[in-house]
């Protein structure tokens, strides 16, 4: 865990693709986007969630990178979209029937922190058609 007065301003980052939809088939999502999910169920399947079983009311597929202190917003979206096919029409048909978004996580210290992100980043995100999802949480917490 890093010192809050080494002068970053985000603690711990994590971040992940997710694709959220009723008609989700998890193993067609694997083979179109190339990467094994971190979270595959499908809508009604129950799973463990920290000891509960939970019935899903959605499919789900999640491809998340590790969690790291040392990733930057920028440079950890930009990899997490390198470890993923470019193809436009890909894209525009999951968009189509799926929701699809980046959601990043991302853990400070205290109030007054930033992130950028530079314009190609954003365009790469656009171009994709992914939802931008930032979670901003405070206070003292694990790694």
């Amino acid at each position: 865990m890093s010192d809050p007065s080494d002068g970053r301003d985000i603690e711990r980052l994590d971040i992940e693709l997710r694709v959220t939809g009723d008609t989700l088939h998890p193993e067609r999502t694997t083979r179109k986007l190339g990467v094994p999910p971190n979270v595959p169920p499908r809508r009604g399947e129950a799973i463990d969630i920290g000891g509960v079983l939970v019935v899903q009311r959605t499919g789900v597929w999640a491809y998340a990178l590790p969690a790291s202190p040392e990733w930057e917003l920028g440079d950890a979206i930009d990899t997490l979209l390198d470890r993923l096919p470019h193809d436009p029409a890909l894209w525009e048909s999951l968009a189509s029937w799926a929701r699809v978004a980046v959601i990043c996580g991302l853990f400070i210290h205290d109030a007054d922190r930033s992130a950028d992100l530079a314009p190609d980043t954003l365009a790469r995100l656009a171009e994709r058609r992914l939802a931008l999802s930032l979670r901003i949480r405070g206070g003292p917490f694990g790694s």
